[in-house]
């Protein structure tokens, strides 16, 4: 999972209603649900972002203007310029939805995988 996803699974657990504008690279994106939530006001290009999801966005030197629309449209939209992941959070709820009463030792040994992959794109950050 990308970074920004993840950091865009993050903020919706802690707040679902609010939009999440991601900086990225000379762009701000809106990914998952955002992403088609937005083109309800806004028709912005939709692309593949990851395998889980979709992109949409527009070059950093617009964001005044779209963010003056948004404003016009009521959207509570928070700019995210900066996807530092809660590592704590992260990991706490990708175990927590472990089930351990049917989980196979080959798919135990790809949690592991993957909780060694958060922790290790963590501390390259």
């Amino acid at each position: 999972m990308s970074k920004i996803y993840l950091k865009y699974l993050e903020l919706k657990q802690n707040n679902p209603n609010k939009l999440y504008l991601f900086k990225s690279g000379k762009f701000y994106i809106f990914v998952g649900d955002d992403c088609d939530i937005i083109n309800n006001y806004v028709v912005l290009k939709k692309t593949k972002f990851s395998n889980e999801s979709d992109k949409c966005g527009f070059p950093e030197n617009v964001l005044n203007d779209y963010l003056r629309v948004f404003k016009n449209h009521n959207l509570d939209i928070a700019v995210i310029n900066d996807v530092s992941l809660n590592k704590d959070n992260l990991l706490y709820n990708y175990i927590e939805n472990i089930d351990i009463n049917t989980i196979t030792p080959l798919e135990s040994l790809n949690y592991l995988k993957k909780i060694k992959e958060l922790i290790n794109n963590e501390e390259q950050s």
